[in-house]
């Protein structure tokens, strides 16, 4: 089965239209810092150019985005599952603690 891959016209404005070109462009602190992102993700960049084509830079810039929000929704959800636990883990202790209260051998 064949990929089909979208490329959606996305609207982009003049800061972001800048910070763009400056990720293009090796050597300048957004290339650097894109290159660092995309190497902690596994996102393998055109090597061997002074400068990435738009279409590559924004790719990196995407999937960087879409790793750091997964990244998040996952966080979110081991804080989530943390809290169940926490409030598992009270209710627990606490029967506990009202059996032992009730049981005979609470009263030694």
């Amino acid at each position: 089965m064949t990929q089909t891959i979208r490329r959606p016209s996305v609207p982009i404005d003049p800061d972001t239209a800048r910070t763009v070109q400056a990720a293009r462009t090796a050597g300048t602190p957004e290339h650097d810092a894109l290159a660092v992102l995309a190497a902690r993700g596994g996102i393998r960049l055109p090597s061997g150019a002074g400068q990435l084509s738009e279409a590559a830079a924004l790719a990196a810039l995407i999937e960087v985005g879409r790793q750091a929000l997964q990244e998040q929704v996952l966080e979110a959800e081991y804080q989530a599952i943390a809290a169940e636990q926490d409030d598992e883990d009270r209710a627990v202790r606490a029967a506990l603690r009202r059996r032992r209260r009730s049981s005979p051998e609470g009263d030694r």
